[in-house]
């Protein structure tokens, strides 16, 4: 053999030293098929003994649409946010963004959220819609009640247990104002496997019933909130000194983004009052906060398809001013959750959403490829404002140079009237009818204690531009954020009157609370710690001794009645609201209206203080500063 062979075998030889060429073609692919054959019949017949098994698209029985595609393990996730506020346009930021980036998490899971305090002022943060077990609600963050605030340059460990909290869940300060000028952030909670899913009362083909589930595992999210060039503090300075009611923003976000949209064409006045160039009714004091309106032309938010056939879509409203009419161009949505959970699905082409409040929906994709209208207009009496944002269907655009600002949605396609009624015959979502699912009805019979609360305002004796606001005889005045919490005070300790603190809630007790609103705006009222059922609501005052004395004349719901943590309180109107005490905790009730909460509308309450439990150490030395009670006991004092 020559030198060459040796250093470059000829091409028989390496056709049989090339193994694969040495069996047939037929045999390589029975090698490739064969074990996709097995993994299919093992994942049909054996994937429930795994623990993975998804419903089969051809035989999805009652019991499978509860379940989720896996089980999974719990787990601690350790969050760090840091507060800081930026200078150049006096927005509050968490980890150096407004609205704070969304944690997400997994039912059951632990969350350790470690928080630090880079602001000049004292801050806490709330969970609104969260449930704490074994009544710890230190972690509630509601200064001066729960926990004491941060002090700046603090920090604080919070720990939130998941289970039973699933959902979209936003928070933001409890201490003042920071909520309102970019401090609010989200915690999107997958729901684990054993909640029952309604989606079969929504279509009864398995295909739908599977997409539905799989939307549940990439849900997008729509976070609103009213925006203004002008920081709270600075409005609510101006309120004492000029009178300036702080109902007058200049746009709405969504997730974020929007642009300035002034007072639409041809508007005047608002039930006869003068409106100025953003669309506000021009106040009796002669107070003014924007003297102009500038438009700009910022992106929309865009939600994206992704080639889904259903999207369940969040949709949250921290701000804590307008009440939205939101619908979706050629887009019905089915309403299949609330801050409480699962309900009994509801089809509509408009939803009303309040100040705090959240719904969880679920949209078919089947439109043609095109960009959407999403719609919130402010149903307002105060203020005509509207904001976009948009569904894209993958497509290509055209008619627009790069660089061009998005085009405003035209009203060609809308169903509501831009100041947030209907513009023609759709459905509108009814809150009354919204029940858990599946049925979970109040606790029966007779109530343990009646609780009679009035939505109400009274003049300030020192300060004409101001009013006191209360819902339980006294207001609740800001600068109690900063004294020691009631928590660590007790039940039995002799509180200063006036004030509204509510005791004598003893443990497995049921409560109504009866609220009678003397104000002629809807409002939305708001219970920590606990969802609530709302048992009835009506106009005027409650003519009844107590709620099983309405039952009898018709007007209250004791079967299947709405469940949330937050419930719309009529203009002028009457709320009844049960719910039964399982814990020891600290937790309140108040208005989540930004103007009233602030003026006081808040109640405090010890609920099961017959069984107080002991107030850990780290709780009672958190950091705090001392002081006297102001001498008048004003709002601003």
């Amino acid at each position: 053999m020559d030198q060459k062979s040796l250093i470059q075998p000829s091409l028989p030889q390496l056709r049989r030293a090339a193994w694969p060429g040495s069996y047939p073609r037929s045999f390589w692919v029975l090698v490739i098929l064969l074990p996709t054959v097995i993994c299919g019949l093992s994942y049909q017949y054996y994937g429930e003994f795994f623990g993975y098994l998804r419903p089969s698209l051809q035989d999805v029985s009652e019991e499978a649409t509860q379940y989720f595609s896996s089980d999974r393990v719990s787990e601690t996730i350790k969050h760090h946010l840091t507060l800081a506020i930026s200078w150049k346009n006096l927005v509050f930021t968490g980890n150096d963004k407004s609205p704070i980036a969304t944690i997400e998490a997994d039912e059951g899971d632990i969350l350790e959220i470690v928080i630090h305090n880079e602001n000049l002022l004292p801050i806490s943060i709330h969970w609104f819609g969260m449930h704490h077990k074994l009544g710890r609600t230190w972690f509630d963050g509601s200064s001066g009640v729960t926990q004491s605030p941060i002090l700046p340059r603090g920090n604080r460990t919070i720990i939130i247990d998941t289970e039973g909290n699933w959902g979209l869940r936003w928070f933001g300060d409890h201490t003042t104002t920071p909520a309102v000028d970019g401090l609010y952030g989200t915690i999107w909670i997958r729901p684990n496997r054993k909640h029952q899913r309604p989606y079969k009362l929504i279509s009864d083909d398995p295909v739908d019933i599977q997409n539905m589930m799989d939307a549940e595992h990439t849900a997008d999210h729509l976070v609103l909130n009213n925006w203004q060039h002008k920081p709270m503090d600075w409005l609510l300075a101006q309120l004492q000194s000029e009178g300036y009611n702080p109902y007058c923003f200049n746009s709405i976000l969504a997730n974020g983004k929007g642009r300035v949209h002034c007072k639409p064409d041809g508007l005047e006045e608002i039930d006869g009052n003068k409106v100025d160039a953003n669309g506000c009714v021009v106040q009796k004091t002669g107070a003014v906060a924007y003297d102009s309106c500038t438009p700009s032309n910022s992106d929309y938010e865009i939600i994206e398809t992704r080639n889904r056939r259903w999207m369940m879509l969040n949709i949250i409203n921290p701000g804590l001013e307008h009440l939205y009419s939101i619908s979706i161009d050629d887009h019905d949505m089915w309403v299949v959750a609330n801050d409480a959970g699962f309900v009994t699905p509801q089809k509509v082409q408009v939803l009303q959403l309040n100040n705090a409040q959240r719904f969880t929906v679920m949209i078919k994709l089947d439109q043609e490829p095109a960009d959407y209208a999403i719609r919130f207009y402010a149903l307002s009496r105060l203020q005509s404002i509207q904001g976009y944002a948009v569904l894209r269907y993958p497509h290509h655009e055209t008619g627009r140079k790069l660089g061009d600002p998005m085009p405003r949605p035209s009203e060609e396609k809308s169903v509501i009237n831009l100041d947030g009624t209907l513009k023609r015959d759709v459905t509108l979502l009814d809150k009354s009818l919204l029940s858990p699912y599946p049925r979970l009805p109040p606790p029966a019979g007779k109530a343990d204690i009646t609780l009679r609360f009035r939505a109400t305002g009274a003049a300030d004796p020192y300060n004409p531009y101001v009013t006191n606001c209360s819902l339980n005889g006294a207001p609740w005045q800001v600068f109690r954020v900063l004294r020691t919490p009631l928590y660590i005070l007790g039940p039995h300790y002799k509180f200063p009157e006036p004030n509204p603190i509510v005791t004598g809630l003893p443990l497995g007790s049921t409560v109504d609370i009866i609220v009678e609103n003397e104000i002629p705006e809807v409002l939305p009222m708001y219970k920590h710690n606990d969802p609530v059922f709302r048992l009835g609501a009506g106009p005027g005052k409650f003519k009844w001794t107590d709620v099983a004395d309405a039952e009898r004349h018709g007007v209250i719901n004791l079967h299947d009645p709405p469940r949330g943590y937050l419930h719309d309180q009529p203009a002028n109107g009457w709320l009844a609201l049960r719910w039964r005490i399982d814990q020891s905790a600290m937790t309140m009730f108040h208005v989540l209206r930004l103007r009233y909460f602030v003026l006081g509308m808040q109640v405090p309450m010890f609920e099961g203080d017959d069984h107080w439990p002991e107030v850990p150490d780290e709780v009672k030395e958190q950091p705090r500063v001392s002081f006297e009670l102001p001498e008048h006991m004003g709002i601003f004092d």
